[in-house]
């Protein structure tokens, strides 16, 4: 059981930004009162969100009955404090779904606990990421991702890349620090690897009334990625999102040997969603398909093709590598 769920791997996109500092405990608006009004309105905001939004409509169906039962008895009426509401209405709706991805935030956080940095990407916006692209001895290629952007720069910047690797004989993309939520960028890559209009995915959304159908470019590749071209990822226990997605797929269409740990497991589609001033509520909202397996890696990570811990996992995926193209 993962404890920790890394969130909206596919929909939010994050912010170039500096690297600032905020002050340690800096409170905002500490004077506002929390009253039985607002509990109500935020209950009742909960159930509006949960109804029109969740993903699951039978768990929507419990959650929203346990809020109406226990704001008839009054059962909220003891507490005065945001954060003591926030947290005893996240533990109920977790409880009552079973659902470890929902989430109770506050709309407008008080307190910044530390001196912690906002995170920059300005080190990844000339590459995008790409931290390296290389040829390797025996002519095989080396990429490094470390971010996946939602940015056509980013698709520029695989283009480069694919393009440098063109003429290798095999490749190996390292995965194992990779971070970030483009789904448009893995589909985008992939393009490279498959035949055109291949289905890579059925995304299941709108309560699971629609599904959207993620297909391969007609327009992308070099004719021998797409035929026998042997493509090693590179994973860790770490991967989640969007590079499982991009893993799990390759190796769902046999055109990647997964080298390293089992991944996160994190396949769920999130969002975040504004109940009203005092909370917000992160939830599932979408989930993705293989058209092969008919399921994804939730919980159960991608698995590798080849176990190796995470350190070992460059050293093996050459070795086969080169095996593989008869090279001793």
């Amino acid at each position: 059981m993962k404890f920790i769920r890394i969130k909206l791997w596919l929909i939010l996109l994050y912010l170039s930004v500096g690297i600032t500092q905020a002050s340690a405990f800096e409170t905002v608006n500490s004077d506002d009162v929390f009253t039985q009004k607002d509990i109500n309105k935020s209950i009742k905001g909960v159930i509006d969100v949960l109804e029109n939004h969740y993903l699951f409509p039978e768990k929507s169906k419990l959650i929203v009955n346990k809020l109406k039962y226990k704001l008839a008895l009054n059962e909220f009426n003891q507490i005065d404090d945001l954060g003591a509401f926030i947290n005893e209405l996240g533990v109920l709706i977790r409880n009552v779904s079973g659902d470890s991805y929902l989430d109770v935030i506050q709309t407008n956080p008080r307190v910044i606990i530390g001196h912690l940095p906002i995170l920059s990407t300005k080190n990844h916006q000339d590459d995008f990421g790409f931290e390296k692209i290389e040829i390797l001895s025996g002519n095989i290629g080396y990429l490094k991702l470390n971010y996946f952007y939602q940015n056509v720069g980013a698709e520029l910047k695989a283009d480069q890349a694919f393009g440098y690797l063109s003429g290798t004989d095999a490749m190996i993309i390292d995965l194992r620090d990779v971070e970030g939520d483009s789904i448009s960028l893995a589909q985008y890559m992939m393009g490279f690897f498959v035949k055109p209009n291949t289905t890579l995915s059925n995304v299941l959304y709108n309560r699971q009334e629609n599904t959207e159908i993620l297909k391969s470019s007609k327009k992308l590749g070099f004719a021998h990625f797409k035929q026998d071209y042997p493509v090693y990822i590179l994973t860790s226990a770490f991967v989640f999102g969007t590079g499982e997605f991009f893993s799990y797929t390759l190796k769902s269409l046999k055109k990647a040997v997964i080298v390293g740990e089992r991944t996160m497991g994190v396949a769920l589609i999130s969002k975040k969603h504004k109940v009203n001033e005092f909370i917000s509520i992160n939830m599932p909202i979408a989930f993705p398909t293989h058209p092969v397996t008919n399921t994804n890696w939730e919980q159960e990570g991608v698995v590798p093709d080849v176990y190796v811990e995470a350190n070992l996992s460059f050293d093996t995926a050459y070795k086969l590598a080169k095996e593989h193209l008869g090279l001793f």
